[in-house]
């Protein structure tokens, strides 16, 4: 479908719009939605609004989401790295904020980008494929931030009536280059299927891992394929062979006993 033909789509605004993430999704997303792209930084999409605005803001977020039929939360500091300090400033608080103007505005839906850390103590063998709905066990601030992040997507979906669909994303918008992510990919085709499946459910809340059909399955993808019907049609065992070793630590989403096959 081409721009005009979306004159009267419904409008989804994506928070950290020109980011790696976002990069993957848009040329899915506009084959049904008019899109708003917000980032810190400036350039130009294809046929989509773009501004440049920091979503931290209060007064910012408000006026973004002005006319939003969804909202596509993406914005954040994805390193496993950071410090609690960092996390809380720059993701959690930044959450806080959209729910806030979402709310204001009455948004019927929201998608919030979530993360396997957020369940990374699980990242074990004895544990594959991890279960959704066990109590989350984060490997790092970062995972920590995004229990956070899903507990104030519940809040708002029960105080406000909205839709609101948490989306724990594997390995996105990244080559595969080492072994270790082979059971957390989502293929960039799978992300799009995600998370325009997520768009689309009209679940009051849920969680769900989003990762592709994965031969290596540590992540179950149930609750995603049966209630938001997401299919996913990618295997990373097809590129099994150009995957090298660990570049090093990250966090304990990686614990040795991952990589050495036993169980904790």
């Amino acid at each position: 479908m081409d721009a005009a033909g979306l004159d009267d789509a419904p409008l989804v605004v994506i928070t950290g719009g020109l980011g790696r993430v976002a990069t993957v999704l848009l040329p899915w997303l506009r084959r049904r939605y008019r899109l708003r792209l917000v980032d810190r930084t400036v350039a130009t999409a294809r046929n989509d609004e773009v501004f440049q605005a920091d979503i931290g803001d209060p007064k910012a977020a408000y006026q973004m989401f002005a006319g939003a039929d969804a909202i596509l939360h993406l914005a954040a500091n994805s390193s496993p790295r950071q410090t609690w300090d960092t996390v809380y400033a720059a993701n959690v608080r930044t959450t806080q904020i959209v729910l806030e103007a979402a709310a204001t505005h009455a948004v019927p839906k929201v998608v919030l980008a979530s993360s396997l850390h957020a369940m990374g103590e699980y990242n074990r063998p004895r544990y594959w494929p991890v279960d959704p709905r066990l109590d989350p066990r984060p490997c790092c601030a970062y995972g920590l931030g995004k229990v956070v992040l899903e507990s104030m997507g519940r809040l708002h979906a029960d105080r406000t009536g909205a839709s609101v669909t948490c989306l724990r994303l594997g390995l996105t918008g990244w080559p595969l280059t080492e072994r270790r992510y082979l059971g957390q990919w989502l293929s960039d085709g799978d992300a799009g299927r995600l998370v325009l499946a997520a768009l689309q459910t009209d679940e009051r809340y849920g969680v769900h891992f989003g990762v592709s059909a994965n031969t290596r399955n540590h992540w179950d993808t149930t609750s995603a394929r049966h209630e938001l019907g997401y299919r996913p049609e990618d295997d990373s065992e097809e590129l099994a062979d150009r995957a090298g070793p660990s570049s090093g630590p990250v966090c304990r989403l990686f614990d040795t006993e991952t990589t050495s096959g036993t169980s904790d």
